[in-house]
C-alpha cells in the first residue's frame, strides 16, 4: 500500500514539473516576479496579452503613468515596449531538462544601453559568465585594423561606452549593436565608421552563447 502511494506521489510531482516547464513566453512574462519589473502589474499583463492575441493594440498604463505596449509575442519571444525610452525583451531559452529565461532591458537615451539577466524556472539569478562573454567596445574594433594609434583614438573618442542587445523569434543568438557610436558628434562618427563593426553575433550552441 505504501508502495502505491509514493508511486502515485511520484507520477504527480512528476506531472506537475511537467506542466510549470511546458510554458510559453506570455507565462513567463505573466509569472515575473514585480520586484523585477515594478511599473506594470499582472492584471494589466493578462490584459495586454488577451489584446494581442485578439489582434488589437495591447497598451496598458504603467503604475509611472506611462503607457506600455506589447509589440511582438511568439511562443518563446516577446518584445515590450514600458515606457517612452525603454524596452524589454524576454526569450524563452529551453534546454534538454530545464529552461532559462534571458531578459534584455534597454534604456534609449542618449543611445540605447542593453543590460542583460539570466534566471532559472524558479527566479533565481543565473551568474552571466555561465552562459555568454559580453563583448566590450574594443570587440568592435574592426580584427583587419589593428593599429595601436586607431584604438587608441577610438578609445579617447567613445566616452559613453554604450552597447545594444537584441534577440528574435528565429533563434536564440544575441546581437551586439555599437550604439557608441550615436554618441559621437559627426565628424568623430564618420573619422571611426571604417573601424567599427556594425553587429557581433553571439550564436547560442545549445548550451551557451559563443
Amino acid at each position: 500500500m505504501t508502495r502505491h502511494i509514493l508511486i502515485i506521489i511520484s507520477v504527480l510531482f512528476f506531472s506537475l514539473h511537467l506542466t510549470t516547464s511546458a510554458q510559453n513566453v506570455a507565462d513567463v512574462w505573466q509569472k515575473l516576479p514585480r520586484n523585477l519589473h515594478t511599473t506594470i502589474d499582472s492584471v494589466a499583463r493578462l490584459d495586454m496579452i488577451d489584446l494581442y492575441r485578439a489582434g488589437m493594440t495591447a497598451t496598458a498604463p504603467t503604475l509611472m503613468g506611462d503607457t506600455a505596449q506589447l509589440i511582438t509575442m511568439s511562443n518563446n519571444y516577446l518584445l515590450l515596449r514600458t515606457s517612452k525610452a525603454s524596452t524589454m525583451q524576454i526569450k524563452l531559452i529551453k534546454l534538454k531538462k530545464k529552461s532559462i529565461y534571458a531578459i534584455i532591458t534597454t534604456v534609449e537615451g542618449p543611445a540605447p544601453n542593453s543590460h542583460i539577466d539570466l534566471y532559472n524556472e524558479e527566479w533565481e539569478t543565473i551568474p552571466l559568465k555561465k552562459y555568454i562573454k559580453l563583448p566590450t567596445v574594443n570587440d568592435f574594433i574592426s580584427v583587419d585594423n589593428p593599429s595601436a594609434d586607431i584604438r587608441q583614438e577610438i578609445g579617447k573618442s567613445i566616452v559613453i561606452p554604450t552597447i545594444q542587445y537584441t534577440m528574435n523569434d528565429s533563434t536564440n543568438d544575441i546581437t551586439a549593436l555599437p550604439s557608441f557610436m550615436q554618441t559621437l558628434d559627426k565628424e568623430s562618427r564618420e573619422r571611426i565608421t571604417p573601424h567599427i563593426q556594425s553587429s557581433i553575433k553571439l550564436q547560442w550552441n545549445g548550451k551557451k552563447w559563443k
